[in-house]
């Protein structure tokens, strides 16, 4: 009987209020340093700890024009279509079931895992996820807070010790982007030039519909 290969499938979920040069940028140099089968990006559809600024079906648009040509990345809309708030332990569970024989990471940066502790179910959601948390130089891990005493018993040094465990916890050093959603939304509500933050058509789609201002 022929063996199923078992896929590392990361899975990176984000506001993209908007999504910028920086998103892309961030999900390029991620797969150049880990051998990913598959990278699944999520928009938030209803994110619970953050304020909902622009249409769901925008967004997933923007999402597409911006980072669906990559090789590898699947955009995928499940947060999207739902009504209620999206928590991550609830849809890494569907993932979960959707994909029982592979090896699935959950990729945040480390200023998402440093407020880890306030997450729904954040307790389960650790002890069945492994982690990859990308750093920011602007967002450091305090040592003596929940997440960091969590980063110390649980860290790993390679990327193949996933393999065989599971609530690891691998920091990963990335390239720093300095751009945020933040900034690019205070730009265009000041009628400033954010042509070279955006995707040609994701800036064009901004324009036309007059979004941020």
């Amino acid at each position: 009987m022929k063996k199923i290969k078992k896929k590392l499938i990361g899975i990176f979920g984000g506001t993209f209020d908007p999504v910028h040069i920086g998103h892309k940028l961030v999900i390029e140099n991620l797969l150049e340093l880990i051998p990913l089968d598959e990278l699944i990006v999520i928009p938030n559809g209803n994110p619970p700890h953050k304020e909902k600024r622009i249409g769901k079906e925008n967004k997933l648009r923007m999402t597409r024009f911006a980072l669906g040509h990559i090789d590898r990345v699947k955009i995928d809309d499940r947060e999207i279509k739902k009504e209620r708030a999206s928590y991550a332990f609830l849809t890494f569970k569907e993932i979960q079931e959707e994909n029982p024989n592979d090896t699935l990471l959950w990729i945040m940066g480390s200023d998402s895992y440093s407020k880890i502790d306030t997450w729904f179910n954040y307790e389960k959601f650790l002890e069945e996820v492994n982690l990859v948390v990308l750093t920011r130089p602007d967002c450091p891990i305090e040592k003596d807070s929940f997440a960091g005493k969590m980063l110390e018993r649980r860290s790993i040094d390679n990327v193949n010790e996933f393999e065989h465990q599971n609530c690891k916890i691998l920091l990963l050093d990335i390239d720093p982007i300095k751009i945020t959603s933040t900034d690019i939304r205070n730009m265009i509500s000041s009628k400033n030039d954010v042509s070279e933050s955006l995707n040609q058509d994701v800036y064009q789609f901004i324009k036309e519909n007059n979004l941020y201002e």
